[in-house]
């Protein structure tokens, strides 16, 4: 496996054969990535009987081979690796990130084999730092966002179309709440220097990942849906 971080790349290793392997930032994480962009757990690799199995954290995945082509996963999926060249990619970090992993015969000997520590339980000191730094919004903005994405709070059922949903509980039109959106995401892809092109990942990154719009920003009559978990 090798980890390019930016324009960097920091090294290559090999994953063991039967023991499982976390990346990020944990101070114990075999693969410990220290920026402070990186969250404390990116990834785990779970081997299993053709490869290994990627267990996703909060970040969202992108994975490209010759099996899948290019799909994005979401936070706290599972995804199997084949035997062959696979890349990960997680474009809602603050930088770039890239997890190179080839499986076949041959492909870790001579490398340095990569071992989580004992004490993998152990939190960093300071969170993730994309997680603290808040996005400027008008608070009307934040309300709104708010609404629209209060079933990822609640971790409830996604509406059939989000932004008529929160457009009929705000009393708003469903092009008021679009406008919304589309600001927003235009915002965040400029000063994170990302590439969110649906309501769904906008949302993914400002309620789950980031924790830029919380509970305390739905309105309080709107505060109906039970308490986030």
């Amino acid at each position: 496996m090798t980890l390019k971080v930016a324009d960097t790349v920091r090294g290559t290793w090999a994953l063991p054969k039967w023991e499982n392997v976390s990346v990020g930032r944990l101070p114990a994480a075999g693969l410990r990535i220290e920026d402070s962009w990186v969250p404390a757990r990116l990834c785990r690799f779970m081997p299993y009987e053709l490869g290994w199995l990627v267990q996703v954290g909060r970040a969202r995945v992108e994975v490209q081979n010759k099996y899948l082509g290019r799909v994005v996963f979401p936070a706290r999926s599972v995804v199997a690796l084949q035997p062959g060249r696979s890349r990960l990619l997680f474009p809602e970090l603050d930088d770039y990130c890239m997890l190179g992993v080839v499986i076949g015969a041959g492909e870790a000997e001579g490398l340095p084999v990569l071992e989580d520590g004992d004490d993998l339980g152990v939190e960093p000191r300071r969170r993730t730092a994309y997680a603290v730094d808040r996005i400027e919004m008008p608070d009307s903005h934040r309300a709104i966002l708010a609404v629209a994405f209060q079933h990822l709070m609640v971790r409830a059922e996604s509406p059939g179309n989000i932004a008529l949903a929160a457009a009929q509980r705000l009393g708003k039109s469903e092009q008021a709440v679009k406008n919304v959106m589309a600001s927003t995401r235009k915002k965040v892809n400029n000063e994170r220097w990302l590439n969110l092109q649906t309501t769904d990942q906008l949302g993914h990154y400002l309620v789950r990942l980031t924790r830029n719009v919380t509970w305390e920003d739905v309105p309080v009559p709107l505060r109906d849906e039970g308490l986030p978990r």
